[in-house]
């Protein structure tokens, strides 16, 4: 993260003063923020540097991992094709074990029902899932068209 450069900014704990800033910490130094008597004129200022800003509350962002709407953990279709994956390892009758864990997989990838940090974790195991259930359709397709 770059910091702004040294100078005089609002002091963050009293409105009607400046503080020092002297690019790393704020020093004990405070003035009166001035009083200005004639209009405000703008000033372009060119950037010396990379700048920061702290106030991001109108940002309505909502990160891909956020735990907006309720106490839900890990997404069932989730669990449902990571099963059907690990069935389809051990018995795969016509590759339908296959199918299910793919269909169920592709869903929990692509809207994903977990909330918070599960939801990462949920859309780990439903790729996984993915790719098991693709490995074991290729063996359950080779052996019932007798391809290899």
């Amino acid at each position: 993260m770059t910091l702004p450069a040294a100078g005089w900014f609002p002091d963050p704990q009293d409105a009607t003063r400046l503080r020092w800033w002297d690019g790393r910490t704020w020093g004990e130094a405070t003035r009166v923020l001035p009083t200005r008597t004639e209009p405000v004129r703008p000033v372009v200022v060119a950037p010396v540097g990379p700048s920061f800003s702290v106030g991001t509350a109108t940002i309505r962002t909502r990160p891909w991992a956020s735990d907006a709407g309720g106490a839900r953990r890990l997404c069932v279709v989730t669990l449902v094709a990571a099963l059907a994956a690990a069935a389809s390892a051990v018995v795969n009758p016509l590759g339908l074990l296959s199918v299910v864990a793919l269909l169920a997989g592709t869903v929990a990838v692509v809207a994903p029902r977990a909330t918070g940090r599960w939801r990462v974790l949920s859309r780990s195991i439903a790729a996984s899932a993915l790719v098991v259930a693709v490995a074991t359709g290729a063996v359950a397709v080779s052996a019932q068209f007798h391809l290899f």
